[in-house]
């Protein structure tokens, strides 16, 4: 919030002074003023000394005189103003009648955190009431220097300082009361600021003079002083450093002031130039300052809180004094805030103060929101002079702040009443202090309704005792109470409650964190959730926390810790606690080693656990101090838990305690021995554990969340989740005993009670044997390997080097593994394993659990999904319904109303249509998400299964010979053979296979390990056949075992012939039996798999297996040859590929490779870009082909073609330019494009050549020195710039020569080096050949040149720009090319036809009437320009090109023409412009701009130098030179061009100037940093129009898709131009164009709310455009109906919604929408209108009859006008 946007409250007499101020020579006062002046005349000139005016005046009956003096027996007297017609009664200030706005002086008493643990000041105010001030409200300079990091409010303020502030906001009671205290108070809040902007709000710079009090911050540091921010506008601040000098030795710690601190000032003079203040902060000054005699605010407005005025008295009432100051102002000052230190009865008040006298005092409060304005004033001492009472109890003996001396809770024996104000409370004198205490009436008694009065138990001088419940340093107060439950109360402050003692409370509320408990008035304490029941509190035990903690309920607490300054008390319920009969250590100094006492484990870390005791004291205990036996899982032991400790050892100097858990136990385990399969109950789920009571043994188990199975994460995770307590499991199999604990832990791995089932478990070291697969579980993983663990403690390592076969495999901890044992070391018992596939997979016995990995994962999913009837089992067939036939899938329904979709290519070779209904078999499906994968294939259903389902049934495989085939594939399982399967389907975990030789029956193969979660194998297609082997086979496939699937295994290395093609098929064959394990197992023509072993500039080395190693060449990695860059990129060391083997060379033992799609699925057809070159045959002299280099000679280059061809290029071939240094411009690898030009299969030789000139016939061949003709115009390049001039290579030619500096240009050249650069781009002229010493002159003067040079330069430039233009054409909305059509009035068909049917008619209606339609035309015509706001067509970003278009000029010239350009911009009302000037204004603009470029192409930095001398206030020209730039890469210098042109562009020229603002930001953004554009931007916005800047970088932004940035600037528009209806609905285009359409929605309401009406209907017809174009159609209709529903006659707006119609394409609706148009009564110009656009809407849309159906409607209107 800025100083211009906060309005001071202004009160409503200054309302109507304003109003009523007369004319002529009448008097400018009220009634009340003239009164008051004719008072003061009169005492000063009738009156005697001590005579009161009254009595001189004899205006006032002698009765009234006497009554201040007459006494009732209750004291209370009324005492009529004398002085107005109104009373004024003096108020106590309470927040019922505190108002937002209120200006007060406040004492800061204390600096704590408040809501979302911020710094806060707690700042007294006047009658005891408590504001609070958040660091947010203290100034934004402090936020801005703070940065990230939170200030010290201590080291900026200080207790007892004095403060001007302002009532921000108000906080209610729950309850809704308003009294001034009791326990409703402390539930409302009062906030307040400080901000000098707010505080200032209203002051005047004329009434700031000497000795008044303003508020100010520090905004910066200067050598001499401070610089000081009012908050006002053109006013400022300073602050010399001899006036800060006191305060910061006395108040500021001997510091020096920091921005952003606030502080009050007193003025000291203004400058003469009326812009600065001297300011002092000096306290002796500033408590001293006063105003001049004569001064008089000229506002009251500008009197500010902590101002000394001077008042006079008019009243003296019960609780204060009335005053009058400023001629009409009343102002009261209450009996706390007197000269006297306690004012005991009104008699004591007019023994010290007399009506009429004068009175000094200070502005406590001013509230000018209020009728008649409330204003509170001091004339106590410490208020007066800005200080605090620091006179104590006596016996104290020294001077400090009282609140800190006598703090709360402290109890008075003797506190004497002195005074007795029955509304409010006692007035209380304190034995041996100087400083008087107030008892509140709610604090007198613990009743209600007690009542205060002079015969009540508490009279005037009565004694009691009083307990102190805080200080109010602005009142100088002790707030007493004398309630029985406040003086019984066993403590008033924390201090006084003890650590370790047990106490009682009642809970108040509880909650996730803990409960809060009430242990006495105004002290609570907090229990933690860990220490809510003795163990560690979990989701399930939340619900017995809930009930044991109700609110009411009394409990019984032992305190833990006390924290007074943080007010905070932490206490404990846990029983174990409370009743224990150890010692409670509370200090390190009460520790002694050997001693016991209960602590709770606050941390579990894998060394042990951290203890806590009482008084946060904290000991640790090592894992090896846990328990008696070893501790094999830490996590066992829960925070929360309570411990009985045996110290071991203390060390008070370093805080340090350890600790033991140890004890011993003899649980019986012998019923769960590790190894057996057990059952049992669930007890709880705490934390990822689950506690189990083993059945029937009642033995504990542990079974931790990794161990539920073998698939950890995601579904690990939800298996845990569906746990439930008393949930019975089985198949658990013990792996480890705790006898100490006398608990088991178990394991529900499918891979573990595999093995136990088989006995392979290993149970004990004794069991493991060298070379043998045994399964395992990693259990830590550490930088150098990986710990597993089998059984019982049984532990293995793997280091690094054996953990896999290709990198970055990664091992989670409880992740199933198979480890393989290399290493046994029984002596030391150490046990080393390998985790590789390679090494672990040549095991026999590995099929064993290769099964079970994949099928465990079916059947968990099984169990997991919910139940479904009718779910299809995998392999069954049934009938579908083709509803949707797509290039990608099929979309077919079944069942009742589900859907599936069915891959292309499962329906290869079926004829069907939508509609009909084909057999279709489920090859997978997913029970959690409901979907089925279906196929189409006729090879794969049987005619039995399609008779079956036809008929209605679920056929299975043949189901009569389905038990058969299962047991085949068990038989073939247990011989171990392999067979082949095809791939059906390829998922991200697995494959679906059938296997033809059973029937093509479905089954599954994993494609991840146990070992190897993260790699898979890649390149399974489907259709191809692999090699697998059954190692998992159901007993049955029905529907009732829907997860139970047939298992395979992939064999690695081996793959199937039947993907290659029928020549193929043989040699196919020979590789599809055996594995590759030496190299006589390789033969061509057969595809397999491999690892990358290796990657190179010119290929990939492939291991085959054994020792066999394959090479891939570069130019057989695919069939689009790319840079060999690429490979790295593409291909990672160790990923297993399928390569296709070309060639296998025996007597070197070379094997060569190909990873072409083109060799590994012909069938596939796959694009060939690149064909591969097989032989000589291949190559034909002037072919055109690609290769890499393979080696860079001294004599040319070798491109190797293929594995085994390669060409030369001689060094004469490499170039049509002479390289110099040819080696640097090839590498090893690179890709080239070449010719061939002979080729000798004989002598093995290939020639090539690279020349440009050679391959590319349209390139012209290098131009020589003897081709050129003096006087020919060149094109070259700048090679060198020295003071003589520049060096120029012609382009495509080996020639270069100087330009001397005198043919540079016309004019004197002072620095080439300014003008032209290396790499420059030239046009030069020829001026001089010497043949002989082969030299050549250039000039580049512009009168070398002519018009037409140019013109043919840039013909061929302007062909592209022109197509792209016609590019940019069909961007252009639908609604825009419409709407234009509506408004034509060309001389087409329709336009005559009409006009034949209306002639005679067209001038039938009134005058009136053709007003009404000329201004609908031009709304109509003025609609199709608004509508650039709706479509908002995106243009292209910082394009580098010839054509650069930075969305400058075009788009600021839109919105100089648009409709919101003006300040009456967005207004229906304006006066509407000729469209054709308008256009005819812009071309000229743009045809003078361009003229120069036209004709003079520039094309170097000179160029566009000299055209910018004649033409400098073009942006065109200034944006084109910046674009130019940055084609050279030259950013920096394309900065530097557009500050150059906003400094060389008139002032006039706001709209050129703007054009390169524009470009700027645009070339920040793609260029630049978010800083960067940002400092752009705001210069952007002071400079130019606001708005339009910020429409700009809006777009900017959407084109840069940058959605958020233009989110919060679209924002921040909203708010800043609310009044704009182009920046609400270009909001609400991005809001649905992006998708976010109800967000657009909003906006329309928002919008309505904040702009003039006159905008209404134009931007409601705007969003309902847009719900047309992106939301929903029948939104927008309803919306266009409400509005033709109160403007039926604007033609506009039909013509817009009969567009929007007509594009969304219903021509029904269309019809009726013209039908109900032409039907309505309007002028006959309007009805020719809608009739030709009817007319050719039917001739674009219709047939003859409806086009006839328009005339004959069109004819019978016009006969109509004739009758």
């Amino acid at each position: 919030m800025s100083s211009k946007e906060f309005k001071a409250p202004v009160t409503k007499r200054k309302k109507k002074e304003e109003e009523d101020f007369p004319r002529g020579g009448a008097s400018g006062l009220t009634p009340l003023e003239y009164k008051d002046v004719a008072r003061q005349a009169d005492s000063s000139l009738f009156s005697e000394p001590g005579v009161k005016a009254a009595d001189a005046s004899g205006s006032e009956p002698a009765k009234k005189k006497r009554k201040p003096t007459k006494k009732t027996p209750n004291n209370e007297v009324s005492f009529e103003n004398t002085f107005d017609d109104k009373k004024v009664n003096a108020q106590v200030l309470s927040f019922k009648h505190i108002t937002e706005g209120t200006k007060l002086l406040g004492c800061i008493s204390n600096i704590t955190r408040g809501r979302d643990n911020l710094p806060e000041l707690v700042v007294s105010l006047p009658n005891n009431l408590i504001g609070y001030v958040n660091i947010s409200e203290i100034s934004d300079e402090l936020i801005q220097e703070a940065g990230d990091t939170l200030p010290d409010l201590s080291e900026l303020f200080f207790v007892g300082q004095w403060v001007q502030c302002v009532v921000i906001g108000l906080q209610q009671s729950a309850s809704g009361g308003t009294a001034a205290s009791g326990t409703d108070k402390h539930r409302r809040k009062i906030f307040l600021s400080l901000k000098p902007f707010i505080v200032n709000a209203g002051v005047k710079p004329i009434d700031i003079a000497p000795g008044t009090l303003i508020s100010g911050v520090i905004q910066s540091v200067e050598d001499r002083g401070y610089i000081v921010s009012l908050g006002l506008h053109g006013l400022h601040g300073f602050l010399k450093n001899s006036e800060a000098k006191m305060y910061q030795r006395t108040k500021n710690n001997d510091k020096p002031l920091a921005v952003g601190q606030v502080l009050s000032f007193n003025v000291l003079s203004m400058e003469g130039n009326k812009k600065t203040v001297q300011l002092t902060i000096d306290p002796l000054k500033v408590s001293r300052a006063t105003l001049g005699a004569d001064f008089v605010f000229s506002e009251i407005a500008s009197v500010m809180p902590g101002d000394v005025i001077e008042t006079h008295i008019t009243e003296i009432q019960d609780v204060g004094i009335v005053t009058k100051f400023m001629g009409h102002f009343d102002a009261t000052i209450n009996h706390f805030h007197t000269s006297e230190d306690m004012i005991t009865s009104r008699q004591h008040l007019e023994e010290t103060f007399e009506v009429n006298s004068k009175v000094r005092a200070r502005v406590l409060y001013i509230d000018l929101a209020s009728h008649p304005a409330k204003i509170g004033l001091s004339n106590a001492k410490h208020v007066m002079g800005l200080s605090q009472t620091n006179v104590t109890e006596s016996e104290s003996g020294s001077k400090t702040y009282p609140g800190e001396v006598i703090p709360t809770g402290h109890v008075f024996e003797k506190a004497t009443v002195r005074r007795i104000d029955p509304r409010f409370g006692l007035l209380c004198e304190i034995e041996g202090v100087d400083i008087p205490g107030y008892v509140h009436i709610s604090r007198v008694a613990d009743e209600k309704g007690t009542t205060l009065s002079p015969t009540s138990k508490y009279h005037v001088d009565s004694e009691h005792r009083a307990a102190v419940i805080g200080y109010d340093p602005v009142d100088r107060l002790f707030q007493l109470s004398m309630q029985p439950s406040v003086l019984d109360q066993p403590f008033l402050r924390i201090e006084d409650i003890k650590i370790g003692s047990e106490v009682k409370g009642t809970v108040i509320k509880n909650n996730d964190k803990g409960v809060v408990v009430s242990l006495a008035k105004d002290i609570k304490g907090f229990i933690p959730l860990i220490h809510c029941v003795d163990s560690a509190v979990t989701s399930s035990t939340k619900k017995h926390v809930d009930e044991k903690f109700q609110e009411g309920k009394a409990i019984k607490c032992r305190v833990l810790s006390t924290n007074a300054e943080e007010n905070r008390v932490i206490l404990t319920c846990k029983d174990s606690l409370i009743k224990s009969q150890h010692p409670i250590i509370t200090s390190l100094e009460d520790v002694e080693p050997g001693m016991f006492s209960d602590g709770v484990i606050a941390k579990v870390t894998q060394h042990g656990c951290i203890v806590s005791f009482y008084n946060d004291i904290r000991a640790f205990a090592h894992l090896s101090e846990l328990q008696e036996a070893r501790v094999t899982d830490v996590n066992v032991f829960q925070p929360g838990q309570v411990k009985m400790c045996r110290v071991l050892e203390v060390d008070a100097k370093e805080n340090r305690i350890k600790v033991s858990f140890k004890k011993s136990s003899e649980a019986d385990l012998s019923s769960a021995p590790v190894g057996s399969i057990q059952k049992g109950k669930v007890v709880t789920i705490k934390e990822n554990i689950i506690h189990i009571t083993l059945k029937p043994s009642e033995i504990k188990a542990i079974l931790p969340v990794w161990h539920l199975s073998d698939h950890f994460g995601e579904q690990a995770q939800r298996i845990y989740a569906s746990l439930k307590e008393n949930m019975v499991l089985s198949d658990m199999v013990v792996i480890g005993q705790d006898e100490a604990r006398g608990s088991v832990q178990v394991s529900k791995k499918p891979l573990l009670v595999a093995a136990v089932k088989q006995n392979k478990l290993v149970t004990q070291r004794s069991d493991l044997k060298e070379g043998e697969v045994y399964p395992a579980v990693v259990r830590q993983v550490v930088k150098f390997g990986v710990f597993v663990e089998f059984c019982s403690g049984v532990d293995g390592l793997a280091f690094r080097h054996s953990l896999s076969d290709v990198p970055n495999v990664t091992f989670t901890r409880g992740q199933s593994v198979l480890a393989k044992v290399t290493k046994l070391d029984r002596e030391e018992e150490k046990i080393e394993v390998t985790l590789k596939p390679s090494e672990v997979g040549t095991s026999a016995d590995l099929n064993l659990y290769q099964g079970e990995f994949l099928a465990s994962y079916f059947k968990q999913l099984e169990r997991l999904a919910k139940k479904d009837t009718s779910a299809l089992p995998v392999g069954a067939t049934t009938m579908v319904e083709v509803k949707k036939i797509e290039s990608e899938q099929w979309t077919v329904s079944y069942g009742s109303n589900k859907t599936a979709q069915v891959a292309a290519e499962h329906t290869t070779g079926l004829k069907a249509k939508v509609g009909s209904k084909v057999a279709a078999k489920v090859l997978d499906l997913d029970l959690e998400k409901g979907t089925v994968d279906f196929t189409l294939k006729e090879s794969l259903i049987t005619a039995e299964e399609i008779k079956d389902a036809k008929a209605g049934k679920v056929a299975t495989v043949a189901t009569a010979n389905q038990p058969k085939q299962l047991s085949d594939l068990a038989t073939l399982q247990k011989s171990g053979n392999p067979v082949e399967a095809m791939i059906q389907l390829v998922k991200d975990d697995y494959l679906v296979l059938s296997i033809p030789q059973f029937n093509n029956i479905i089954a599954f193969a994993a494609t991840r390990s146990y070992n190897n979660r993260n790699d898979r194998p890649t390149g399974y297609v489907m259709g191809e056949m692999i090699t697998v082997n059954v190692v998992h086979t159901p007993k049955a496939q029905d529907k009732s075992q829907t997860g139970e699937r047939v298992i395979l295994a992939i064999e690695e290395g081996k793959a199937g012939s039947s993907s290659l093609p029928k020549g193929q098929a043989k040699e196919g064959k020979k590789g599809a039996s055996n594995g590759i394990e030496k190299f006589e197992d390789v033969q061509e023509g057969v595809i397999t798999t491999g690892r990358i072993a290796s990657i190179k500039d010119m290929g990939l080395d492939i291991h085959l297996g054994g020792k066999v190693f394959g090479r891939v060449h570069i130019s057989n990695v695919a069939d689009t040859y790319a840079k060999s860059e690429t490979l790295s990129r593409d291909f990672v060391k160790g990923r297993v590929v399928k390569v296709y083997v070309l060639h296998v060379d025996s007597s070197n033992k070379r094997v060569d490779l190909s990873l072409r799609p083109s060799r590994l699925a012909p069938e596939r057809h796959s694009v060939v870009n690149d064909p591969e070159v097989k032989g000589y045959s291949d190559l034909v002299p002037g072919g055109i082909l690609q290769g890499f280099v393979s080696n860079v000679a001294d004599k040319g280059l070798f491109v190797a073609l293929n594995h085994q061809l390669s060409g030369r290029v001689k060094i004469a071939e490499l170039s049509d330019d002479f390289l110099k240094d040819w080696k640097s411009h090839f590498t090893v690898g690179q890709l080239v494009k070449a010719k061939v030009v002979s080729v000798n299969a004989d002598r093995h030789q290939i020639e090539l050549t690279l020349k440009a000139s050679q391959i590319d016939p349209t390139i012209k061949t290098a131009l020589k020195l003897t081709d050129i003709t003096k006087g020919q115009k060149v094109k070259g390049t700048i090679k060198a710039v020295k003071e003589i001039g520049v060096f120029i290579k012609i382009d495509n030619s080996t020639v270069s020569g100087l330009c001397h500096i005198s043919e540079i240009s016309e004019n004197h050249v002072p620095d080439v080096s300014k003008l032209y650069s290396v790499g420059d781009p030239v046009k030069a002229k020829i001026l001089d050949i010497d043949l002989e010493k082969k030299r050549i002159s250039f000039g580049l003067k512009s009168s070398y040149f002519e018009e037409g040079d140019a013109e043919a330069d840039t013909d061929d430039e302007d062909v592209e720009q022109a197509e792209d233009q016609d590019e940019e054409m069909e961007d252009v909305s639908d609604i825009d090319i419409e709407m234009g059509d509506a408004d034509s009035d060309s001389d087409d068909e329709d336009d005559e036809e009409v006009d034949n049917i209306f002639a005679g008619h067209g001038h039938s209606d009134s005058d009136e009437d053709e007003e009404e339609e000329s201004g609908d035309e031009e709304m109509v015509e003025k609609k199709v320009e608004d509508d650039s706001d709706v479509e908002m067509t995106e243009a292209a970003p910082l394009a580098v090109t010839s054509g650069f278009n930075w969305d400058g000029k075009n788009d600021d010239a839109d919105d100089a023409s648009g409709d919101d350009s003006g300040s009456d911009s967005d207004s229906d009302e304006d006066q509407p412009s000729s469209k054709k000037k308008k256009n005819k204004k812009q071309t000229a603009v743009v045809t003078d701009e361009t003229e120069d470029l036209q004709s003079q192409a520039p094309q170097v930095a000179a160029d566009y130098e000299r055209l910018l001398l004649g033409s400098p206030n073009s942006s065109y020209l200034w944006i084109n030179y910046m674009a130019f730039q940055l084609q050279l890469s030259e950013i920096s210098k394309a900065r530097e061009i557009g500050e150059r042109a906003l400094k060389t562009i008139s002032f006039r020229e706001e709209q050129e100037k703007m054009n390169v603002w524009v470009a700027l930001m645009n070339l920040e953004n793609t260029f630049g940093s978010a800083e960067t554009l940002e400092e752009v931007f705001k210069k952007a916005v002071q400079m130019c129009e606001p708005k339009k800047i910020y429409l700009q970088l809006v777009k900017i932004y959407e084109r840069s898709n940058k959605i958020e940035l233009a989110t919060e600037l679209y924002t921040t528009m909203t708010k800043k131009f609310s009044q704009s209806s182009k920046v609400w609905t270009g909001f609400g285009h991005f809001q649905l164009h992006h998708g976010n359409v109800e967000a657009g929605r909003e906006l329309l309401q928002r919008s309505l709310r904040s702009l003039p009406k006159r905008k209404h209907i134009k931007t409601i017809s705007k969003f309902a455009q847009l719900e047309f174009k992106y939301g929903e159609p029948e939104r927008g209709r309803t919306i266009f109906e409400g509005v033709m529903s109160n403007y039926p006659k604007r033609v506009d707006l039909w013509s817009v919604y009969i567009d929007m119609e007509v594009k969304n394409g219903e021509q029904d609706a269309v019809r009726r929408l013209f039908a109900r148009v032409v039907s309505m009564k309007l002028s006959s110009k309007k009805m020719k209108f809608f009739f030709k656009k009817w007319l050719a809407y039917e001739k674009d849309n219709g047939d003859e009859e409806q086009v006839e159906e328009v005339k004959r409607r069109a004819l019978e209107y016009v006969e109509s006008l004739s009758a």
